[in-house]
């Protein structure tokens, strides 16, 4: 009977809408931002822009009957990279709401992002990587006037 029941819960996650929930490992089980083989780069950089995609025809995602498009994309000026050969001016593309671990940027200062690449070039963040700046091993690498609009809610409060 247990065989049956568990193959039944694999095949409703599998085929739950991926924009219901994100969920991310604690920021201590994460290897540093910089040696982490999903971070292809890293940047503090100030916020230019943020627009939905030009290209394609894409549905809507409702949340709390709001609609908002899957995906948004920031435009930053980087200031320090960090990580990677990160260009003066960089695109990133994020979900556009936190259920589908989507990031939010700040205008009001600057921006410390970790950004992930496809095999087109394109560069994405989630916030699974962006809540971690504030842990042990990443915090070093900002500084008081970058904004941080993640935190780890795991760590505990100083």
């Amino acid at each position: 009977m247990l065989k049956p029941l568990a193959t039944l819960a694999a095949l409703a996650a599998v085929s739950a809408p991926a924009a219901l929930a994100c969920s991310c490992l604690p920021c201590d089980s994460q290897p540093p931002l910089l040696e982490s083989e999903y971070t292809a780069g890293a940047f503090v950089g100030e916020l230019m822009s943020v627009r939905k995609p030009a290209t394609g025809n894409f549905p809507a995602e409702t949340e709390g009957g709001f609609e908002y498009p899957p995906q948004l994309v920031y435009l930053f000026k980087v200031t320090r990279s960090l990580k990677g050969d990160m260009p003066k001016y960089v695109m990133v593309r994020s979900a556009s709401n936190s259920a589908a671990c989507g990031v939010t940027f700040s205008f009001e200062g600057l921006n410390a992002v970790a950004v992930s690449q496809d095999e087109d070039g394109r560069y994405h963040a989630g916030s699974c990587s962006q809540m971690c700046w504030g842990a042990e091993p990443n915090r070093s690498l900002i500084t008081e006037d970058t904004m941080q609009t993640w935190r780890d809610p795991m760590a505990s409060e100083e």
